[in-house]
């Protein structure tokens, strides 16, 4: 240990040598800078005339008559006292070379020597003990000898006269005498402890001496004795040997430090040797609780914590003139900075032995002091009312962390009154402290005391609860009932009730005691009625008292009415079948109509000052009733929960349920509605939006979802029900809202075209597949179908009425995105999918009526790609040019189709006759697109339409040249050669019969 402490002194002083020598290089730098003389500047000479001038006499003034002044008669004012005057704060004095060295050279290595001669001290009483140098007595009087020198070395530098050269050093003086002290404190220390010469009684009578000594040369020499003194009192007994020391010689040795401590404190206005003494308390009380010795650590840390405050008080008493001092500004932060360090140090008896001990009312007791004594700083200008939610959160956290370990130890039960004691104590100290404080301490000290014990009381039930203790609900109701007789007493001590905050968090706190009552007590199928009446009667108290807090509980109550209606003791037993449904509707509709004649009661004692809490509370209402039709639904539709059901057509309900809802409550809009009337609206609607979506659309979808097959025939089923009447419910919103433009609007418009494609997506997967629609696989006719709907859609996505209605105007510019995918997918379908020749697909086109189907799909693709041709952009290009694909890629399958009938997978061998027949009938498609575009000046059509001649160009030299034969082939040559001359002379006529036109028109 002493070795430790000599090689730590001597890092020190060679830390202070390196930073001495660096201080030097700085300043010889400093020095050697180069230096500005300013020279004096002549005075400019006169000129000879500005000399003349101003030599010269000045001109004689005639003087002139002036009328003597009455003197008015001013009565003789009293002698008054001259004001003091502040004396004159020095500059500060500038640190340079010389005075960093000075101070480095004298005070520095006077704070080393005083250490090392402390020290010196006590490793000398230490170092004889275990080499067993000398006999004990002989060993003690060599010590007090050693003691005795460094007093009277103190004493001979402090009588030095101050001319003397290297005389008089004062602080060279103190921390001598503070060695001395230190080596007298080990000697006592070893006499009684090491060796057992002298009895505890003496020993505490000497140390007690030594400690009035102490307080006497403290006098003389400064605060730096006093510190010296004190750290080395606090070394003391590792030196000596702890495991000698009893509990209560150490616990008597503590008291003794702290008694001189606080007492030079308090005489001298030191506040560094309060720290010190502070600190080297709580230091020594961690020795008895390292070996589990509870009590004789809280006492030193009680003296720790209250030392302060004691000399703090002796100071005001005595010496009141003192209290504007700026030299006690360190003294008179000490009883913050005890409560801060002791709160900290709290812990430790809480945990340093097993806490099924018994060591827990000790614990308590310390902590219950600390809460007190901020209490009492607080009301005493010592801290700041707020520092008093320190104590308080540290006793929160130690009994929830205590009770956490010792919930299942035996003796659990009987800890529990010091625990209910502690609970209690902490709103009790809080209303002692608030009542008399000002406005905005007051509601803070009210905030710390109710939800401290709100926040106890809440996580401390789960705990209860689970060691089964019985009337676990007790203290919390016994709680509640003094918190709101409490606030009787704080409503007549605030200014005015009704805009207090601080009642306000106060009754908060009495309600969560209420609410916690409540659900400990009441059983769980009847816990969303009690909860009812517990917002019930806080609605009669906002009625008849004008306290602010008293309505927004209410509405908390009806908040938690309804969050146990979702708990699964209630609503999870009605969907098993545990829980009658009429028992489901009868406490629902009694909750509700508490809640409804609650609403009521706040409006007639609060009128427009709680339009939120009545909206509010209403709006709870209507959610409980629509939870209890919800599972009421659930069990009548589809059975209890292990018998399953048609999840689809429940979804469905519930998503009806809550859009019918929206809608009600957009009817019912009014300018003035509150907030919580407007976002009960948007939060109702957007709820059966998302439910409708992710259920219906996804989780119960019938094609790839877990949902059944809809009922009924195609079209007319039940899909009407579960996609349809949600867009008409959601247009009969957006249609009637107001405003049409915000952005919850937006979105349920959004959703409306969403639940229509998702109808007309199912009813066409029904109408091909009937009640096998999740495992088929799309088919030609049907990807058609879904490609010829995506068509539809964008034509109406795209459609120039829409952009003028209120609330869907912004719909319009999702056509184009929408348009844009829906022509590639329809491209990706009719040209490659769909086919029956070149498509994936390898079944015969079969029967005829398929054919005809698939083809005239085909036909109604093309035609409404051009009817998304609406003006001349790239969109509309493009749209006509699939369109004219489209036809084209139809008449090559009705060809097919003809030669081949439904198995158009078959070779083609040397069928010279379909090859011609191609050529023939795709120049003559060419031809007239071709025509069609030079007759209506398309661009489009007319490189349409030479897009399919060139093809079938290249058809006839690159196909027809290797494979026909004879007169087919020359047939074949001859026919496309005619309509390729055909076509250019009637594209010379029609291009003609323009520019003619065009030049009339010029």
């Amino acid at each position: 240990m002493e070795w430790l402490v000599i090689l730590a002194l001597g890092a020190w002083i060679y830390r202070q040598g390196q930073q001495i020598r660096k201080l030097e290089r700085r300043l010889d730098a400093a020095d050697a800078a180069p230096r500005v003389a300013l020279e004096p500047v002549p005075p400019p000479a006169e000129t000879s005339a500005i000399a003349e001038r101003m030599a010269a006499p000045p001109p004689a003034l005639e003087p002139k008559a002036v009328p003597e002044p009455v003197q008015p008669r001013v009565p003789t004012p009293e002698l008054a006292q001259a004001p003091r005057v502040a004396a004159a704060s020095l500059p500060p004095p500038r640190i340079n070379r010389e005075s960093v060295s000075t101070w480095l050279s004298e005070n520095g290595l006077a704070w080393i020597g005083g250490g090392g001669l402390a020290l010196g001290g006590l490793l000398l009483v230490a170092y004889a003990a275990q080499r067993g140098l000398f006999i004990p007595e002989f060993r003690i009087a060599l010590a007090v000898i050693l003691g005795a020198a460094m007093l009277g070395a103190s004493e001979w530098i402090l009588r030095q006269a101050p001319s003397v050269v290297g005389g008089r050093h004062l602080l060279a003086a103190a921390v001598s005498a503070g060695a001395g002290a230190v080596t007298l404190y080990g000697a006592i220390c070893a006499a009684h402890g090491l060796y057992h010469l002298i009895p505890l009684g003496l020993a505490a009578v000497l140390a007690a001496g030594v400690s009035l000594g102490l307080l006497g040369l403290s006098l003389r020499h400064g605060e730096p004795l006093a510190l010296v003194a004190m750290v080395g009192a606090v070394l003391t007994p590792a030196f000596t040997g702890l495991p000698d020391w009893s509990p209560l010689a150490l616990t008597a040795y503590a008291g003794l430090i702290g008694a001189t401590g606080f007492s030079i404190s308090a005489l001298r206005l030191w506040g560094k040797a309060g720290g010190a003494t502070i600190v080297g308390l709580l230091l020594l009380s961690g020795v008895p609780l390292a070996q589990h010795q509870i009590l004789p650590a809280a006492i030193i840390q009680i003296l720790a914590a209250a030392g302060p405050f004691a000399a703090t008080l002796w100071r005001r008493r005595f010496r009141p003139d003192d209290t504007g001092d700026p030299a006690g500004s360190d003294f008179q932060g000490l009883p913050a900075l005890a409560l801060v360090l002791a709160t900290l140090a709290s812990v430790g008896p809480w945990f340093s032995a097993p806490v099924a001990a018994g060591q827990m009312p000790i614990a308590i007791l310390v902590s219950g002091f600390l809460i007190v004594l901020a209490a009492a700083l607080a009301l005493r200008d010592m801290i700041r009312p707020g520092l008093f939610a320190l104590p308080v959160g540290m006793a929160i956290l130690c009994q929830l962390l205590a009770m956490v370990i010792a919930v299942r130890a035996p003796a659990f039960a009987a800890q529990l009154p010091w625990l209910y004691a502690q609970t209690a104590l902490i709103p009790a100290i809080a209303l002692w402290l608030a009542l008399g404080l000002p406005a905005i301490e007051r509601t803070r000290v009210l905030a710390i005391g109710g939800i401290g014990v709100a926040i106890l009381a809440s996580l401390t039930w789960p705990i209860l609860h689970a060691a089964k203790i019985d009337l676990g609900w007790a203290p919390a109701a016994v709680l509640a009932a003094a918190l709101f007789g409490a606030a009787v007493l704080i409503a007549r001590r605030v200014e005015q009730a009704s805009t207090d905050r601080g009642l306000a968090l106060w009754l908060a706190a009495a309600a969560e005691m209420a609410f916690l009552a409540v659900h400990a007590a009441v059983a769980p199928r009847f816990e969303p009625a009690a909860f009812g009446l517990a917002a019930l009667a806080l609605a009669v108290a906002a009625w008849r008292l004008p306290w602010r807090g008293l309505a927004p509980a209410s509405v908390v109550g009806g908040l938690i009415a309804f969050i146990a209606m979702m708990r699964p003791d209630f609503i999870g037993a009605a969907l098993d079948g545990r829980l009658p449904p009429e028992t489901l509707l009868a406490v629902s509709a009694v909750e509700a109509g508490l809640l409804a004649t609650s609403s009521a009661l706040i409006w007639k004692g609060g009128g427009e000052s709680v339009r939120n809490e009545v909206e509010a509370q209403r709006a709870t209402g209507l959610l409980i009733v629509l939870l209890a039709l919800f599972a009421a639904l659930h069990v009548v539709m589809a059975g209890p929960r292990d018998q399953g059901g048609d999840g689809l057509l429940e979804a469905s309900l519930r998503t009806l349920m809550l859009l019918s809802t929206g809608l009600l409550l957009v009817l019912r809009q009014r300018p003035d509605d509150g907030p919580i009337t407007r976002w009960r609206t948007v939060i109702v609607v957007s709820l059966g939006v998302a439910h409708g979506v992710l259920l219906q659309g996804l989780v119960w979808n019938p094609w790839w979802g877990m949902g059944e097959a809809p009922a009924g025939p195609p079209v007319l089923n039940t899909l009407l029900l579960s996609y349809l009447a949600p867009a008409g419910l959601l247009a009969a919103i957006a249609w009637r809202r107001r405003p049409a433009e915000d952005r919850w609007t937006k979105t349920w418009v959004l959703a409306i075209p969403l639940f229509a494609l998702l109808w007309a997506v199912l009813a066409l997967r029904h109408l091909f597949h009937g009640a096998v629609m999740s495992p088929a696989p799309i088919g030609r006719a049907e990807g058609a179908a879904y490609a010829l709907l995506a068509l539809l859609a964008a034509r109406q996505l795209s459609a120039p009425s829409l952009a003028g209605r209120a609330g869907a105007a912004w719909l319009a510019r999702v056509g184009p995105v929408f348009g844009w995918l829906a022509l590639i997918v329809a491209g990706l379908v009719f040209g490659v999918r769909a086919s029956p020749w070149w498509g994936p697909m390898s079944q015969p086109l079969a029967p005829f009526s398929a054919a005809l189907l698939l083809f005239g799909l085909y036909g109604l693709g093309a035609g409404a790609m051009l009817g998304l041709r609406r003006a001349d952009r790239p969109f509309d290009r493009t749209a006509l040019a699939m369109a004219v694909g489209t036809l084209f890629v139809l008449l090559t399958l009705l060809i097919r189709y003809v030669f081949h009938g439904g198995d158009m997978h078959a070779a083609t061998g040397n069928a010279g006759l379909e090859t011609w027949t191609f050529s023939a009938l795709w120049a003559v498609f060419g031809l007239a697109v071709l025509g069609l575009g030079a007759a209506r000046k398309d661009i489009v059509l007319r490189w349409a339409g030479l897009a399919a001649l060139l093809f079938t160009a290249a058809k006839v030299v690159g196909f027809d040249l290797a494979r026909l034969e004879g007169v087919t082939r020359a047939a074949s040559f001859l026919a496309v050669g005619a309509l390729f001359i055909g076509g250019a002379l009637l594209a010379r006529r029609l291009n003609a019969r323009r520019r003619s036109a065009e030049d009339l028109e010029v």
